[in-house]
């Protein structure tokens, strides 16, 4: 295992991710590490639709609270389900070792019970990023981050 290796809790939030940042730092003095607006990554992204009610949502931040890492964002990571309280809550494990995200994700999909919702692949935002629910009905997303070195 590499020693960037972690594991972060993902929330979703429905249109609520700001309010939900603001209450974390709030009550628990957590930490602004990172915050990506639609807006922002329509900047990079042409596919992005942005509204008047979208334009400010966030697209992604993270959190420090003590030692553990909280990511908000708007959307499930399955944007096909409908969200519901069950559903809004994923794991991101993330590292600096792209061999280790590969293999994590191709272990993974070795398993006829484990469901690829977005397969490993590039974005604009990683070089490898997927996600997969395992099959306790855990979504879990899979990234290599260089950020984390």
């Amino acid at each position: 295992m590499s020693t960037t290796l972690e594991v972060a809790i993902f929330l979703s939030m429905d249109g609520r991710a700001k309010e939900a940042i603001n209450f974390y730092k709030n009550h628990f003095n957590a930490e602004e590490l990172l915050l990506v607006t639609y807006q922002d990554i329509a900047k990079r992204d042409s596919s992005i639709q942005l509204t008047d009610e979208n334009k400010n949502y966030i697209s992604h931040s993270v959190l420090s609270i003590g030692g553990t890492k909280v990511m908000i964002a708007e959307d499930t990571m399955n944007t096909s389900e409908a969200y519901t309280v069950g559903n809004n809550t994923s794991l991101c494990i993330q590292s600096s070792d792209l061999a280790e995200i590969e293999h994590f994700y191709n272990s993974l999909i070795t398993d006829d019970r484990v469901e690829i919702i977005v397969p490993l692949s590039n974005n604009i935002f990683s070089k490898a990023y997927g996600i997969i629910e395992d099959p306790f009905g855990i979504q879990i997303q899979l990234m290599f981050d260089d950020r984390l070195q």
